[in-house]
């Protein structure tokens, strides 16, 4: 895991955060108002700016929802049908991240080696980040699109390691071989001669030799056997995954 990368994600995170409590304060005069967390004064500030807004009664259960999505949890179908009808276009961000994750947990099945999986994993992380610095210094986006925009990219970053833990967990990335264990299994596979079994001298009797089987040497090394099973997974995995349209793409318009 890019661990600097995911540091460097939620120090931003936390900068925009404290940005964005001072400039609360600021609109609301509560210069000492504070919460249990950052996060919850947060919410406490924003739903106090949404009641306080002509024509906007603010939604407490919304809010709440929102909360639970910005620390990665699951929501209910109850709450997933509030979402959908309460805030269209949130439930509509969550359903392609949930899409991307399954994308994300495909592509990890066609890996053929731990390093292949590893640079997945690290491509995403990376991806976010760049995103996320597209519009660190763009004056022209309001902090409070930008902190949304990172806390999407938290999420995505949050699901990807979420992932991942339960690709490991599952014992699949252990099953894959080493770029090194690959290398040998090729140069073993060209070391390996092609033996022609001679034809059975039709004037003697043919008999089974029970050793023959049993002293028979393996042509297959663990490497190779390891190899072959991680390409038979992938091809597999590969066969069942539908084509996926980019997903790396974000609009970051204010």
């Amino acid at each position: 895991m890019d661990f600097m990368s995911i540091q460097n994600l939620n120090s931003y995170i936390k900068n925009l955060k404290l940005q964005s409590q001072w400039s609360m304060k600021q609109q609301t005069g509560q210069y000492n108002a504070k919460g249990t967390t950052l996060e919850d004064w947060l919410g406490d500030s924003q739903l106090q700016a949404e009641e306080t807004a002509p024509g906007n009664g603010g939604d407490d259960t919304l809010r709440k929802i929102h909360q639970k999505l910005d620390v990665g949890g699951k929501l209910t179908q109850k709450e997933r049908d509030y979402l959908q009808e309460h805030d269209p276009e949130a439930y509509r961000e969550l359903v392609n991240q949930e899409r991307e994750q399954k994308a994300y947990e495909q592509a990890l099945r066609r890996c053929r080696t731990q390093e292949e999986a590893r640079q997945l994993q690290i491509g995403r992380i990376n991806a976010s980040l760049t995103r996320v610095r597209a519009v660190e210094h763009d004056p022209h986006i309001p902090l409070s699109k930008k902190l949304e925009i990172a806390m999407a990219e938290k999420q995505r970053v949050d699901r990807v390691a979420e992932s991942t833990r339960e690709f490991v967990a599952s014992g699949d990335f252990a099953e894959l071989p080493t770029r090194s264990e690959e290398i040998q299994a090729n140069e073993d596979t060209v070391d390996v001669p092609v033996v022609t079994p001679e034809e059975p001298d039709r004037a003697e009797p043919e008999h089974d030799s029970p050793e023959t089987e049993d002293t028979a040497p393996a042509l297959e090394t663990p490497e190779e056997r390891k190899v072959r099973r991680a390409r038979a997974r992938a091809a597999y995995a590969a066969a069942q995954t539908p084509a996926q349209p980019a997903m790396d793409t974000m609009d970051t318009r204010a």
